[in-house]
């Protein structure tokens, strides 16, 4: 775990926060995705992440290979080799991901200060299904949470940072990137935006109060 005091400090004219979507605003649990593939299409769990989710597949799909939900999907089944539902692909992935309610607190607060956003690595079909997976966060977010797909760059290219910053009209320097990856976090640094690495709750949360004062 880097130390905190290694990390830089933040601008005070912060004025756009972006968060990441899994493993930061959500806890992720991917095996428990695998494990409901897997009981429903009998494959092993270990041949569907290195097939689908480890593949050239997914990497294609969230740098736009498949603009829509229905695209992505039947690309999703072509590589299971079984007919995935829609409504059978949502509930595999909220079985792995739980949103944080201090993280959405978090949110909530950084609101009456700065825009905020979400940037994630994913597809066409995470960002259709947004309000069933985590209604919450969508409530409070809505179209301000992004996908990669809709970028034709992911992290931790510089070019997926940019891209989005274009549609804020924001500066880099005026950006924060939170991330639990070290690789996307320095992605983020290489675009000009501050990054700070997801270690936990508590220790984010103390790092912004020194930038926002009532966010605690």
């Amino acid at each position: 775990m880097p130390d905190p005091q290694s990390e830089p400090s933040l601008n005070r004219s912060i004025g756009l926060v972006i968060f990441d979507l899994d493993g930061v605003l959500c806890d992720w649990h991917p095996h428990r995705r695998l494990e409901f593939l897997s009981q429903l299409s009998g494959r092993d769990s270990e041949w569907i992440r290195r097939t689908i989710f480890d593949s050239a597949f997914e990497t294609a799909a969230e740098t736009g290979a498949y603009p829509t939900g229905e695209a992505y999907l039947a690309g999703f089944n072509q590589q299971l080799g079984f007919a995935l539902s829609r409504q059978q692909w949502v509930t595999a992935r909220q079985a792995a991901m739980r949103p944080r309610p201090a993280m959405l607190a978090l949110v909530r607060a950084l609101l009456r200060h700065v825009s905020v956003a979400v940037l994630t690595n994913n597809g066409a079909l995470l960002r259709e299904t947004l309000p069933d997976l985590i209604p919450d966060l969508h409530a409070l977010l809505g179209q301000h949470i992004h996908v990669t797909c809709d970028l034709g760059a992911r992290k931790p290219d510089p070019t997926a940072f940019l891209r989005l910053l274009d549609h804020y009209r924001r500066l880099p320097e005026e950006s924060l990137f939170i991330d639990d990856s070290e690789r996307n976090v320095q992605g983020a640094r290489a675009a000009g935006l501050q990054g700070l690495l997801f270690t936990g709750e508590p220790d984010l949360i103390e790092q912004l109060k020194a930038r926002f004062a009532d966010i605690g």
